[in-house]
């Protein structure tokens, strides 16, 4: 018997060796030894097969089939009452259930893991759990808390002599959450020590995602041709680890960089690509983002029978996106997608991707893109407004959710009401929104903000109570200030907390000084 089981403990070491090679035979070992582990019998090897098995499912896009096993594991391990394997199985579903867009499972699982964790202080598990963690909370947009975290787990990696958690997934996690705040310079130094450090590691995967989110920052600082030759190089470890998830995202930000370029065939050969494979994986989120990918492509090909195609996908995925987590969802999408005579319906299709569902302003999506048209149409003049509504985060914690829905539509209203109709109002994320006055100089912006605000200050029905929207907002000037508009929404944000470090419910002009 206990030949057997050291038979079944050298498949498995195996089963990771091939894992480290990224060879795609791990698999085949980790069901030699499931097999063996169930002819004597032996719970620890079942366990730990399955979960092999389940991890290889994961990393090649298969995340149902991955959850199948892990149920297996979960039950062995409670049955042995083996809290470091429950720990560990529970990490894993967190993972499995987030690369299915389920975010409430996933973070069920994740806070069960961590809590395990804690309390009998495995420090490896705990720094697993929250790395997965700020993952999720830079997903939904809570930056500032995922650094925290994120620092926290630095702290833990580095404070003793035996390495727990590989120190380069936190530098690429910091750099990633950093470049998604437009932190640049603070998210190039954290992914230029992510590179460093995987290539003194050998770890092929995060040397991959550094390369990456290199790309992504390069792209931000306009060097187009740098940023292409990163994601190549990014491109080509990804293939060489078979690491799914970034052979379909690479590929999306790569057409969307041959697109700027005007490159429109490669734009659509390397998009196809994508959204041909991703439809093989278990990554909705991921399917979601190459459908629409594609459609933006295929205007500019006027390929319309791949257009349809790709909307419906955007549709059906959305659809199930918002079944599966609706209220988190719906900020983000509800586009509902009405698919009648192809040449009526293109633009409606295209209008309603460009929309926020909640507020009927434009989606984020649109910038910077709708402010460069508006200029070429209506002269290059005007002035970018960046506003902040300060009591939604109070209105959310005090009255709930969907008091600040209500709260959002009432602003959004008059909004509408009081700026030109010629303005672009973009919402940009939770409560942040930018409106572009076109040929409006210092004046004009500054006559629109008091009539907003004065406006806004009037108490409205939210819920079952009588509340204002107070806001801080930003003003910078086209081309006074600047004659980019990604300086100038920088320029106007820092206007903004300029306002709101003077107290909140005002505005005020960008000054470099």
């Amino acid at each position: 018997m206990n030949e057997q089981r050291s038979i079944v403990d050298k498949l498995l070491d195996e089963c990771d060796r091939q894992a480290s090679l990224y060879s795609g035979k791990d698999i085949e070992f980790a069901q030699k030894a499931l097999d063996l582990s169930k002819s004597i019998q032996y719970d620890t090897g079942i366990y730990e097969s399955h979960f092999r098995i389940a991890r290889s499912l994961m990393y090649s896009g298969n995340n149902e089939e991955a959850i199948e096993h892990l149920n297996i594991s979960y039950s062995v391990a409670n049955n042995l009452g083996d809290t470091i394997r429950v720990a560990r199985a529970a990490n894993s579903y967190g993972i499995a259930f987030y690369n299915l867009g389920i975010i409430s499972k996933s973070l069920d699982h994740l806070l069960e893991a961590l809590e395990i964790s804690k309390a009998n202080d495995y420090r490896d598990i705990e720094c697993r759990v929250y790395n997965n963690i700020c993952s999720i909370l830079t997903e939904l947009g809570d930056h500032e808390t995922a650094i925290e975290y994120l620092y926290t787990l630095l702290d833990k990696s580095s404070d003793t002599e035996q390495t727990i958690f590989p120190k380069c997934i936190v530098y690429r996690n910091l750099a990633h959450t950093l470049q998604n705040m437009n932190r640049i310079e603070e998210a190039e130094k954290f992914a230029n020590l992510a590179l460093e450090e995987s290539l003194n590691h050998e770890n092929s995967q995060i040397l991959c995602e550094s390369y990456y989110i290199l790309g992504k920052i390069r792209i931000n600082q306009n060097k187009l041709h740098e940023a292409r030759d990163l994601f190549l190089k990014a491109l080509a470890l990804a293939e060489e680890t078979s690491n799914d998830y970034y052979l379909v995202q690479i590929r999306i930000d790569l057409s969307k960089l041959y697109c700027s370029y005007k490159h429109y065939k490669e734009a659509y050969s390397t998009i196809l690509d994508a959204y041909n494979f991703v439809m093989k994986l278990d990554y909705p989120v991921l399917k979601r983002n190459a459908a629409l990918a594609m459609a933006e492509v295929c205007q500019y090909t006027n390929n319309d029978a791949m257009l349809i195609e790709a909307l419906t996908t955007y549709k059906d995925v959305t659809r199930m996106l918002e079944d599966e987590n609706l209220h988190r969802q719906q900020v983000f999408t509800k586009a509902q997608l009405m698919l009648f005579k192809l040449k009526k319906d293109n633009e409606r299709l295209r209008v309603e991707i460009e929309r926020d569902p909640l507020t009927g302003c434009l989606s984020s999506r649109t910038f910077p893109d709708r402010i460069t048209q508006s200029l070429s149409v209506h002269g290059n003049k005007g002035a970018l407004v960046f506003i902040d509504i300060d009591n939604l985060k109070t209105i959310n914690d005090t009255y709930g959710h969907d008091c600040g829905d209500d709260l959002l539509k009432s602003f959004a209203r008059d909004l509408m009401r009081v700026m030109s109709k010629e303005s672009l109002k973009i919402r940009i994320s939770g409560d942040e929104f930018l409106v572009f006055i076109p040929k409006a100089g210092k004046e004009e912006a500054s006559a629109a903000l008091d009539k907003l605000i004065e406006t806004l200050a009037q108490p409205r029905k939210i819920g079952n109570a009588m509340l204002p929207v107070l806001i801080s907002a930003g003003i910078a000037l086209y081309p006074d200030h600047s004659t980019d508009i990604i300086n100038l929404k920088k320029m106007a944000d820092a206007a903004m907390y300029s306002a709101k470090q003077a107290g909140r419910g005002v505005y005020r002009i960008f000054n470099a000084s």
